[in-house]
């Protein structure tokens, strides 16, 4: 595997963002030595859950652990944590979802996806928070969990207890399912089980209920955009832009990135500043709507409509607080200021609702002209409502 940059050396706590209640639970396990023999981390996808699992494993493993009264963590320098920066501790193992057909043992796996496994598995020594699927990853089959009972059924081969990482446990087959649960029922000694999950309703009952669950929440957006500056080299305004959308997610943040987001977000400003015309605006908003909307996905409607929102909230805030007001499109900053000295008296409550019911037309599949011109005829009304009330 390729070399860890200095900053990664060891899979230290450090390394996962926010979290600190799990991380001090299971300090506290270790400290105590009442770390459960299965464990179960449920919560969205990419909010660092196999992360949490892989520090957890470099505390168990390492040989000089430190111990602040807060968190029992690894030391970052010993040979076993040096394993584990490369994720290649003897006693590690890692299940995960693999291709169809491509074979559930080494022995059976083509050299294609064991070369993608590798990559894989660097990426992630790497980023603790990149995905543990290789491509086209379907299910966890009873193949892999037989594997997995017979190598625990032999002795370590490295002094210490041994942990298996089974992540996103909700793919298992229900053979595979079945079979994981007798390991469940018959636990092997010096054996930690850590399972996660993003759809734990997805596992058996049976599996859940020997396991003590962890729940980890979804990340703060000043997290999420700590981790775009700092380990992405995103601009500090992108950032801003792109975490309010994770929903606490990085991995999420991480496929925004790669849209057009300031693209979008252009795309509605104009379709906003078209509508908010005093007269003459049906021809032109209509044509912009047909040049917004043709070819464009669900998803990336779906994006248009939140950009709108946060705009909107945006011009909200600064006309009800002033200058000082924080706000997301801040190098929109000078733009905002002058819709907001506009509309200060705009219905927002009314556009707020509006975009509410785009949103819902959206996901009922209407069609993206037929959704977006009623919305923006609806923000136009609630724009000049106090006007027309005054002229009334």
């Amino acid at each position: 595997m390729g070399s860890i940059r200095p900053i990664f050396a060891g899979m230290k706590w450090n390394r996962i963002l926010g979290h600190n209640r799990v991380k001090r639970l299971l300090s506290t396990a270790l400290r105590t030595g009442r770390l459960p023999q299965a464990l179960l981390l449920t919560g969205p996808e990419g909010v660092g859950k196999n992360g949490l699992a892989l520090a957890l494993a470099s505390a168990v493993f390492c040989e000089s652990p430190s111990d602040d009264d807060t968190l029992v963590d690894s030391c970052g320098t010993c040979r076993s944590c040096m394993q584990m920066a490369h994720l290649a501790h003897p006693n590690l193992r890692i299940i995960h979802a693999l291709p169809a057909g491509k074979g559930d043992t080494d022995d059976e796996m083509k050299a294609e996806l064991i070369d993608d496994i590798r990559s894989m598995l660097e990426a992630t020594s790497e980023n603790p928070y990149s995905p543990l699927r290789p491509d086209g990853a379907t299910q966890i089959r009873i193949g892999q969990i037989r594997e997995i009972k017979r190598s625990l059924s032999m002795s370590a081969m490295q002094a210490g207890r041994r942990l298996v990482l089974l992540s996103e446990a909700h793919e298992m087959t229900i053979e595979a399912s079945n079979a994981f649960l007798k390991t469940l029922e018959e636990p092997h000694p010096d054996t930690i089980l850590v399972l996660t999950s993003s759809k734990p309703e997805r596992l058996l009952q049976t599996i859940v209920s020997r396991c003590q669950e962890l729940q980890v929440a979804p990340l703060d957006d000043a997290d999420i955009h700590h981790y775009l500056i700092s380990e992405l080299a995103c601009t500090s305004e992108d950032a801003a832009l792109v975490a309010p959308f994770a929903q606490g997610s990085i991995s999420k943040a991480q496929a925004f990135l790669a849209e057009d987001m300031r693209g979008y977000r252009q795309d509605i400003v104009d379709l906003l500043r078209t509508t908010a015309k005093p007269r003459d605006f049906r021809a032109d908003l209509v044509a912009r709507i047909h040049d917004i909307a043709d070819g464009r996905n669900k998803t990336r409607m779906e994006y248009m409509l939140s950009l709108l929102l946060l705009w909107l909230r945006d011009a909200h805030a600064l006309a009800l607080v002033g200058p000082e007001a924080h706000i997301v499109n801040s190098d929109q900053r000078e733009a905002l200021s002058r819709f907001a000295a506009a509309f200060a008296d705009a219905d927002f409550g009314g556009m707020y609702r509006a975009i509410e019911r785009a949103s819902n037309a959206l996901s009922r599949n209407v069609t993206p002209v037929l959704v977006l011109l009623p919305l923006l005829l609806g923000i136009r009304r609630a724009l000049f409502a106090s006007r027309s009330k005054a002229a009334a």
